[in-house]
């Protein structure tokens, strides 16, 4: 029995979308294998938070939207909302920002 140039393309289609979550897991083993860090080498972000009052968030991409009540960031493997009241940004670079105010929630919204 022939395959049609619909199936083919495709099972392509269904290949391709695998090899991506297969290279991802050999870049994860590979870093714990190293003893890498894996915020750095899998472009994850890093969150440091000290009580309710204080979050640093590394490896960040942009601010997505900035209010008293929320703030939405972007990251390399998907949004971070942080929910609270007068939530503001005290530092700002291009590597880190720092949110001061009282944090009520820290959510991790998928990419994909």
């Amino acid at each position: 029995m022939e395959k049609s140039n619909a199936d083919t393309k495709d099972s392509k289609k269904r290949a391709g979308s695998g090899n991506s979550a297969v290279i991802k897991s050999v870049r994860e083993r590979f870093t714990e294998m190293l003893e890498l860090p894996k915020d750095l080498v899998l472009d994850r972000p890093k969150l440091t938070m000290i009580g309710n009052r204080d979050l640093m968030i590394e490896n960040y991409k942009s601010v997505l939207e900035y209010d008293a009540g929320i703030l939405r960031i972007n990251t390399g493997s998907g949004m971070i909302r942080i929910t609270g009241s007068d939530l503001s940004i005290r530092e700002i670079t291009s590597e880190d920002i720092v949110i001061s105010g009282m944090v009520r929630s820290v959510e991790f919204v998928d990419a994909g």
